[in-house]
């Protein structure tokens, strides 16, 4: 009999057997079936096909291999080369396959309730098809005005008196002729108009002409040369660009000899935020040849991009964050991933825990294609490849038509505050330089890496601090909404009306967005201001509405979080204030230098990008830190040379690579049980290399406690044996009666 291995979407440990039943045509790699999983149904996908008997044997007992209920796909929805993808992931991340599948495929695919969508259209009944043929009908409708009136509207619209008239969609007849659909029936129960369904996409398309892509300069020729030799000798190549040098354009010329040649490329970027922007600058250059997919896309629409791609034999380029490595390409001849440095680009929770930089360097691989990584400020670990030889190094040190890099100035608040010279979060000298960018018609961005009103109340009189009931945190404030919100798992109440612990009010702790626009709406009460942050812009589109608005000189003063650090571009913004830049150093985190310099460099490259200087305010309680010296000079390398000798000193990547165990359970004493055995064990198997249980500041969320244990693997040492000498002890720990229930989570790679 013919049997299929089938990978199910879920978190086990290997695929399942199914067998062909008689008389249905064994399913190709790649398609879906509906299969039996205990009493339910599912859809899998079918991995490989075999000959094997009816009966298998599981742990010595003979079990019968149950029949595929149906096949769902008449060609494969999955490309052989996506799997070899899928397996890596898995391996590599330590995760089962069929995690990586849920991952990889649009719900509604996984779901099998994909749905077409269809519209109504409008065409002239076959027998008046000779436009002459129509003037009987026009004559015995001399007293149905309505229905002339319809006709007359459907006619101008389908060109019928230039031709052989086309159908229209009913909806836009029905609004442009102002008439009912009750009129509309009429005609088509008189047989001179028919309706009829078709499929239409769901993703709108781009009409309007294209334009040549803007020409380079001399530092962009340069560095587009150099990336092309880069490729030529296949190497990675890293462009380590300054903020606005104008690597948006070597990245369009670079796509355009891509298209040329009938090949697919891939540009990445960390935040939807940035897609906005980029989507229009793309469209003006590509038009129909771009596609664009994230997670703020619907699940039908999804599925539709992905249908796109897997069937079309056209050259395209698909612009996305980090889940378009799952994507189906067949000609894959480059990867662009912009903004290399960012920590978005690494999946946190659910597994797959995967970094979309290292699969997409895995698909350039397997794909022939090349890759291209650019940013500002680059990862420590991508800067030491390429000063190590394995990537190649492109620099662009100029900004483009010889503007200056932002001017930083810092005010130290210790001073500002003994003065007396703040008003609330804004120091005097900021304020004042505000003013006078205001009433130069200039725009200001102020950035506050925290959303919410205040990070959490308290009582004025006993010191209680509300907290989330399911983590172990306190509740944030949010003053739009009266409401206190745990941001981990979302548990969300009103704020009551006074202390419940003794009566007492309540006072705020801190500061957030939402804060910072309360202030600053008081302080410059003429300027317009909007804010952007994850509760601005949650529903669809939201991101486009507030960039479209700043872009259009409708808001003048733009207040945000990270989103607002990244791969923008506003002509007018010139000065960039950052409130409190030292909460930014002081996580325990031994990236948190590395990712301050890149967040404050970034937001920072919002100032000036076109016209005069742009300026960079930082206030801080620490003005004598090195990391600001460092910003006030631009200097990455200083940064870096400093960084890399820390990380060799305590064993850190890019010399050591890291695995993170997350241990979970809801019941403390086993999970100190588990956690306990299972770093015993380990650190009998790798010695130092392993850590002791650590209680992460935060250690417990929904409900779940949380133990993490490290463990440091030597860059020239084996990974692969690693992780597989780590997953045996892992799989005795989860066999332990005493361990029963304790989640155990790893996490290669960890950001």
């Amino acid at each position: 009999m013919v049997t299929v291995d089938v990978i199910l979407p879920l978190a086990i440990a290997d695929t399942y057997t199914y067998s062909v039943p008689d008389g249905m045509t064994c399913p190709e790699v790649g398609k879906r079936v509906l299969v039996p999983l205990a009493k339910k149904t599912i859809t899998g996908l079918v991995y490989r096909t075999s000959l094997q008997n009816a009966d298998a044997t599981v742990a010595g007992k003979t079990i019968q291999i149950r029949d595929i209920i149906e096949v769902l796909d008449e060609q494969p929805i999955v490309l052989p080369s996506q799997l070899v993808l899928w397996r890596w992931i898995a391996d590599y991340y330590l995760c089962t396959i069929g995690e990586v599948m849920a991952a990889a495929l649009p719900a509604r695919l996984l779901d099998n309730d994909y749905t077409a969508r269809t519209e109504v259209y409008i065409s002239l009944h076959e027998q008046y098809m000779d436009i002459e043929q129509l003037q009987p009908v026009f004559d015995s409708l001399k007293r149905a005005p309505k229905q002339r009136r319809l006709l007359e509207q459907f006619l101008e619209l389908s060109d019928a008196f230039d031709g052989t008239p086309h159908s229209v969609e009913q909806r836009q007849l029905i609004e442009l002729s102002g008439e009912s659909t009750a009129v509309l029936r009429t005609l088509i129960e008189k047989n001179i108009l028919q309706a009829a369904h078709e499929v239409v996409s769901r993703i709108p398309s781009y009409d309007a002409e294209t334009e040549d892509a803007h020409p380079l300069n001399e530092q962009q020729q340069r560095a587009a040369q150099e990336i092309e030799a880069g490729f030529t000798e296949g190497k990675v190549c890293l462009l380590h660009g300054v903020t606005s040098s104008g690597k948006t354009e070597v990245y369009i010329h670079l796509i355009r000899e891509q298209l040329a040649q009938g090949k697919q490329v891939l540009y990445l970027v960390p935040e939807i935020a940035l897609t906005t922007q980029l989507t229009d600058r793309l469209k003006k250059v590509f038009g129909k040849q771009l596609g664009v997919y994230h997670s703020r896309f619907s699940d039908m629409e999804r599925v539709e991009i992905y249908k796109d791609l897997l069937t079309s034999q056209e050259p395209k380029v698909i612009l996305s964050a980090r889940s378009g490595v799952f994507l189906p390409f067949s000609r894959l001849g480059l990867i662009i991933v912009d903004e290399e440095h960012d920590s978005s680009f690494k999946q946190q929770d659910p597994s797959p825990r995967y970094h979309a930089r290292s699969v997409a360097a895995m698909m350039a691989r397997e794909a022939h294609a090349a890759m291209l990584l650019g940013t500002a400020t680059p990862a420590i670990e991508t800067y030491h490849n390429a000063l190590t030889g394995k990537y190649r190094l492109i620099e662009m040190k100029e900004r483009y038509a010889g503007l200056s890099l932002p001017h930083i100035s810092l005010i130290d608040l210790k001073r500002q505050y003994h003065r007396k010279e703040m008003y609330e979060h804004f120091s005097d000298p900021l304020v004042e330089r505000i003013n006078e960018q205001l009433a130069q018609g200039k725009q200001i961005i102020i950035f506050q890496n925290r959303r919410g009103y205040a990070p959490y109340i308290g009582c004025r009189t006993c010191g209680y601090v509300p907290k989330c009931c399911n983590c172990d945190v306190s509740l944030t404030y949010h003053k739009r909404t009266n409401s206190l919100v745990c941001h981990y798992c979302g548990y969300t109440i009103a704020v009551p009306k006074s202390c419940t612990a003794c009566g007492g009010e309540w006072r705020d702790f801190g500061v957030g967005t939402e804060k910072i626009e309360d202030e600053v709406n008081g302080l410059f009460p003429t300027a317009r201001v909007a804010r952007m942050d994850l509760d601005t812009t949650r529903n669809k589109n939201s991101h486009q509405r507030i960039i479209n608005a700043f872009a259009k000189h409708e808001v003048d003063i733009l207040i945000g979080t990270q989103m607002v650090t990244k791969g923008l571009h506003f002509n007018d913004v010139s000065l960039v204030a950052v409130l409190n830049a030292d909460s930014m150093m002081q996580s325990p985190d031994f990236r948190s230098y590395e990712r301050a310099f890149q967040m404050l460099e970034q937001v920072a490259g919002r100032a000036g990008r076109t016209g005069s200087q742009g300026e960079v305010v930082i206030q801080t309680f620490q003005p004598d830190n090195a990391l600001y010296t460092y910003l006030q000079r631009h200097d990455y390398a200083t940064l870096y040379a400093s960084q890399i000798k820390e990380r060799k000193m305590f064993r850190f990547p890019p010399y050591y690579r890291l695995i993170l165990l997350t241990l979970k359970h809801r019941d403390l004493s086993r999970l100190d049980t588990a956690s306990r055995e299972l770093s015993e064990r380990l650190q009998a198997a790798f010695g130092n290399r392993c850590s002791g249980v650590i209680v992460p500041p935060v250690s417990r969320v929904q409900n779940m406690h949380i133990r993490t244990i490290r463990l440091r693997i030597e860059a020239q040492a084996s990974f692969a044996q690693a992780k597989q000498l780590l997953m045996q002890q892992v799989a005795y720990v989860r066999s332990l009666p005493t361990c029963k229930g304790t989640i155990i989570q790893p996490d290669v790679d960890p950001m």
